[in-house]
């Protein structure tokens, strides 16, 4: 639902669609959907000066960083599921995702993992997979639309 960026932290702020009803194999589930900025466990203003930003505007943006995480923690206490985008590219291990699987595990969430950017030549989904072998995972590019099938069904069987 936000924008895209090579900029981390682009979205600060969560956004809430309502009532979207998805169809797929002959089951219709209806969500409403809460876009939350990712979850971190740094926010340096350092990292948005190397992104070219002035040393005020950096400042301005690692605080509505880090305010997005606090509230897109927030919204972990009125959901019934979650769908943990990660980037197939990258190692999975990370203080975040192992962080944010922990919680969704602790509040018996249900968690569906989106193995994203299986476009790119460096993508291998089954890394994902071997790390959180608990959890269903579905690879995905969004950009070019592939495995968007799959993930529908996905939803509709966690979910639905």
């Amino acid at each position: 639902m936000g924008s895209v960026s090579h900029i981390a932290h682009e979205t600060r702020h969560a956004k809430r669609r309502n009532a979207i009803s998805i169809e797929t194999s002959g089951h219709t589930i209806n969500l409403d959907i809460v876009d939350t900025p990712g979850l971190a466990t740094k926010i340096d203003f350092h990292d948005f000066m190397e992104q070219g930003m002035s040393d005020s505007e950096s400042k301005k943006r690692s605080k509505e960083a880090t305010e997005g995480v606090i509230e897109a923690v927030k919204w972990l206490d009125d959901l019934d599921g979650v769908i943990l985008v990660m980037d197939s590219t990258e190692n999975p291990y990370t203080q975040v995702n192992v962080t944010v699987i922990g919680n969704m595990e602790a509040r018996n969430l249900p968690l569906l993992i989106v193995a994203n950017k299986v476009d790119l030549p460096d993508a291998d989904p089954s890394v994902i997979k071997e790390a959180f072998p608990q959890h269903p995972m579905v690879p995905v590019s969004a950009l070019e639309g592939v495995g968007m099938d799959s993930f529908y069904e996905a939803l509709a069987k966690q979910f639905g």
